[in-house]
């Protein structure tokens, strides 16, 4: 690969990268910059052409692990000097979510839309919404789960080693469909904020302290899901987008709507709301707008281009 090409693959990793804040779909990302194809193919080649694809990936990896760890960073931050600053996120990547909707919509045919194309919406819907309201409701009568002190003492909460692995598969799973965002998941699961804090702050893996190996354990254990729902998935998911590939976005249609109630109905936004103020609100307003208008330009100016051609 020329220096010019691993470059640009560099780049377009870091624009997945930023796939790590909740609401970015890396699979959105990935057809605006052109690397979807290549990303799935080369996940897929993984198994017989290992050489050839693991250098494929590996700029594109490098790219997406070092925004990742820069955004996270920052995130942590922003949340740490103002917790009311997560609605300011929260608002600003669900406008990503609204702008990059055309790349979903496109995909159904509307002229030929049928009831089991809204069955397969309004399926999709409750399923997203129900997961933040019924945390929610749960944690409003007193049953609330605080995973944030589990994933601080896991040892003493065992449940929280298979959770974690199956919110990291769905989550893996989550980032190879264009519209929907793997973090966006671990959110609405109300596993995202603990994990940003086993990498930040002062209760991250960097602090030694008794239940540190666990802690890491923790992040081995949630790396694994991850590389298992892509390998497991990567070319199911393929096999579904071309042969099922209207149903796929309808059900993934309405799981984006049901998904952007639970980004603002969840156990960590509903603590947060008593303390938001007017500043908060028109923050968080604006930065959907703008949000909508940059990807909605972006997303509509890819589609207008060359067909992104996939990789062999």
């Amino acid at each position: 690969m020329k220096a010019k090409d691993w470059f640009l693959d560099f780049s377009r990793g870091a624009a997945l990268g930023t796939g790590v804040l909740p609401g970015v779909s890396v699979g959105t990302i990935g057809l605006i910059v052109s690397v979807y194809d290549k990303l799935i193919n080369s996940i897929n080649g993984l198994r017989k052409k290992f050489v050839q694809s693991f250098l494929t990936l590996l700029p594109i990896a490098l790219g997406c692990i070092i925004a990742a760890v820069i955004l996270l960073l920052g995130y942590s931050r922003l949340t740490a000097w103002r917790p009311q600053a997560m609605f300011w996120v929260v608002a600003c990547f669900a406008g990503v979510i609204i702008g990059g909707l055309p790349i979903v919509i496109k995909e159904i045919d509307w002229k030929s839309f049928s009831w089991r194309d809204g069955l397969n919406i309004g399926i999709g819907f409750v399923i997203a919404a129900a997961i933040g309201v019924t945390v929610v409701i749960l944690s409003s009568n007193g049953i609330a789960i605080n995973v944030e002190n589990a994933f601080l003492d896991p040892n003493a909460n065992w449940w929280v080693y298979p959770v974690t692995f199956v919110v990291g598969f769905i989550a893996a799973v989550a980032c190879l469909l264009p519209g929907i965002s793997g973090s966006m998941v671990l959110f609405i699961f109300g596993v995202y904020q603990p994990v940003v804090h086993l990498l930040t702050g002062e209760n991250s893996i960097l602090h030694n302290d008794v239940n540190r190996i666990w802690r890491i354990l923790l992040l081995v254990i949630l790396f694994i899901g991850v590389v298992s729902g892509l390998f497991a998935t990567s070319k199911a998911m393929g096999k579904m987008m071309k042969e099922h590939r209207r149903g796929t976005y309808t059900m993934v249609l309405g799981f984006i709507g049901g998904s952007l109630v639970s980004m603002f109905i969840n156990q960590d936004m509903w603590a947060i709301y008593p303390s938001l103020k007017w500043f908060d609100l028109l923050v968080g307003i604006a930065l959907l707008v703008i949000a909508v208008i940059l990807i909605g330009f972006l997303v509509l100016k890819k589609a207008k281009g060359p067909a992104e051609k996939p990789e062999n």
